[in-house]
């Protein structure tokens, strides 16, 4: 026998809460065993839980209290936790595809691949949601398993560190109603017990009975309870699959109540008695004693039996793919009806053989100290405490995620992902993407306007900074901002003039106004025209006297410009003064005779003169600054086109300030 004190600090409860019985056991982790100290069942008095639903929460509680009570006698103290599971009938389970679009040169890492799983679990969440009225109950995930991985369509073990621009997963997650956990936890309250770890009744019984290590083999576990029957698929190295069919053992006492006028529990006794082999002595409601071979019973429970191994076997192959599995193993109390074994193996078209009832002689690793329970009724409540063992204090939780509150399931390690696949929102919103990149030509050169950088999501945990990752604990507070994707380039074709603005200049004294001229793609455009990727732009703008007097046959005219000579490449400014003189009139009119600082000049060609066509008669070069350029007639200042006139006396001349001497 264990040390009191040892087994005081280190104790797992693990109780079984059935349809007809209530089982617990006292146990704890030995040298890699789990070794039991003590155990005790007690059946319900009355039919208080129905198909593993509980009915009359008081009326259970007081059983589960019976149950503490006799083992805190057994080992010596008072136990104030426990561990539990929840019934198969109350566990949907949803198996859906997710896919996401990412950027092929992005390395796939682990945020990707949690967004891609929280996905899956969303779609699987609304596609239960979209079959359930909504007056019903809330269900939530307790759980998940990715099946298999795929990269661009193909399947693959493993996301992280590849590139690709199309990730997906198989996802098959798990939901329990809200009404399941909150009875429960009702039963345990009044029982005075605290929740350390709620589980499913058939993961507890597949953590006996098939561990990972033999989970590559296509397996079914059959769970046959009063109320229920739980199944659960094994292959290829992980659960493919839970289902329930609502046909249990119930169903059989049920039968043998009616066809010999016995009260349930009085059928419930014949039923267990068929193992004997033994003739069976019963009373009716009558008070009258009869006596009844156990073959007789067997042929009055051979229809109910039927139908029980006709839906187990059909929802094992539906959950197996339409296959039989290489082998069955039976647990539960119902899986001791004789024939059992032989009509499901019939019905699945496998050997006889390979349908078995399991007890716990099968599951290695356990020390049982009292006898009793040694049957496959055993095995549930072992399976719970060694589920316990794994995710000790792992229990319901409440969290709010952006100030809603959600209740989790601790089913594994919670983490903020976990809790996002409770919540509406769109993983998406996880990941900021950069803005597109605008590339065009401008005049004939490459040119890229890069998109602007993606504000990535926030996360946290009670205010303080989090990722997906992070661990989270019972009344944690989320907060999600999300991802701000970077605004895409965006460009118009006035963002691209400058050096190129309008300029006004004067042609033969007419006014004109010299824009620049975009062409977009062979087409000329508005100036605040948007650019597109790929577009080909070129700003064309007037620059020079050749290309203002394009078209214009410049042999047959001298170019001034503010009254001097230029060649035709000549740089225009704003402001410039163009003056177009024919050759062939330069000789024609009246000439004027004016003084030009001092000297007589004669002035030909055309019927008036102004001030810039003495520059034409006289060496001075006014294109090139040395100093202040001084025009004056008759002492008066003096502009280019100010009219001339025979007799006046004109003055040009450079003034130089700096050589100017202080009076």
């Amino acid at each position: 026998m264990l040390q009191t004190d040892v087994l005081r600090e280190n104790y797992i409860f693990a109780l079984d809460i059935g349809t007809r019985t209530v089982i617990g056991i006292i146990a704890l982790v030995e040298s890699g065993r789990l070794r039991v100290a003590a155990q005790h069942v007690v059946e319900h008095e009355s039919r208080t839980m129905f198909d593993g639903q509980i009915h009359d929460i008081s009326e259970v509680a007081g059983t589960v209290l019976e149950v503490k009570r006799t083992l805190e006698k057994k080992v010596g103290f008072k136990l104030n936790r426990a561990a539990i599971a929840a019934a198969g009938r109350s566990l949907v389970t949803k198996r859906c595809r997710a896919e996401m679009e990412i950027k092929s040169e992005v390395e796939i890492d682990s945020t990707l691949i949690n967004s891609l799983e929280v996905a899956g679990i969303k779609s699987a969440h609304q596609e239960l949601d979209s079959n359930v009225p909504k007056e019903h109950e809330r269900y939530y995930c307790v759980g998940y398993s990715v099946v298999r991985y795929y990269l661009n369509g193909y399947p693959i073990t493993n996301l992280a560190g590849h590139s690709g621009s199309l990730i997906g997963a198989d996802i098959l997650a798990t939901f329990l109603p809200e009404s399941v956990v909150n009875s429960l936890y009702a039963v345990l309250r009044r029982a005075e017990l605290e929740p350390v770890n709620l589980t499913l009744e058939p993961i507890a019984a597949l953590e006996v009975l098939i561990p990972e290590n033999m989970r590559l083999l296509n397996l079914a576990l059959v769970d046959i309870g009063a109320g229920t029957s739980d199944i659960a698929i094994t292959r290829k190295g992980s659960v493919a699959a839970y289902g329930m069919v609502p046909v249990a053992g119930d169903e059989i006492t049920e039968c043998i109540a009616e066809a010999y006028l016995v009260d349930f529990n009085e059928a419930e006794r014949i039923k267990r008695l068929l193992e004997s082999g033994g003739d069976i002595v019963y009373k009716d409601i009558l008070g009258i004693e009869n006596t009844v071979p156990p073959g007789e019973v067997a042929k009055v429970i051979e229809p109910e039996l039927d139908r029980l191994t006709a839906e187990l076997a059909s929802a094992i192959l539906s959950l197996n793919g339409g296959e039989p599995p290489r082998t069955v193993f039976c647990v539960g109390g119902g899986s001791r009806l004789p024939g059992l074994t032989d009509r499901l193996s019939h019905r699945l078209g496998i050997d006889s053989r390979k349908v078995a009832v399991r007890g716990r002689e099968a599951v290695n690793n356990i020390i049982v100290e009292e006898e009793g329970l040694d049957g496959p009724e055993g095995i549930t409540v072992i399976g719970i405490g060694m589920v316990a063992v794994k995710k000790f204090n792992r229990n319901f939780v409440t969290v709010k995620v952006n100030g809603k509150e959600f209740s989790l399931f601790n089913s594994k390690d919670l983490n903020v992902a976990n809790a996002f696949g409770l919540v509406e929102f769109n993983p998406r919103d996880l990941i900021g993407y950069n803005g597109r990149d605008l590339k065009f030509t401008l005049n004939g050169e490459v040119r890229i306007i890069y998109g602007g950088l993606a504000k990535p999501a926030e996360i946290y945990i009670n205010g303080n900074p989090a990722n997906l990752k992070s661990p989270i604990r019972d009344g944690d507070e989320i907060n999600l901002i999300k991802a701000v994707n970077g605004k895409d380039a965006a460009a118009a074709v006035q963002d691209f003039l400058a050096g190129e603005d309008s300029i006004i200049v004067t042609l033969n004294g007419e006014h004109k106004v010299l824009r620049p001229v975009a062409v977009l793609n062979e087409e000329t455009v508005s100036l605040h025209t948007e650019i597109s990727d790929g577009d080909r732009l070129e700003i064309r703008s007037v620059k020079t006297i050749r290309e203002l007097l394009e078209g214009v046959d410049l042999t047959e005219y001298a170019v001034r410009v503010n009254g001097a000579g230029v060649d035709l490449d000549y740089t225009l400014k704003n402001g410039d003064d163009i003056r177009l003189i024919e050759k062939k009139d330069r000789d024609k009119g009246v000439p004027v005779s004016v003084t030009v600082n001092g000297n007589p000049v004669e002035l030909k060609g055309g019927l008036q003169h102004i001030f810039a066509d003495v520059l034409n008669w006289i060496e001075f070069d006014s294109s090139v600054s040395n100093g202040v350029l001084v025009l004056k007639l008759n002492g008066e200042a003096a502009g280019y086109t100010d009219l001339v006139k025979d007799g006046d006396n004109i003055e040009i001349y450079w003034d130089h300030p700096r050589e100017r001497k202080a009076p």
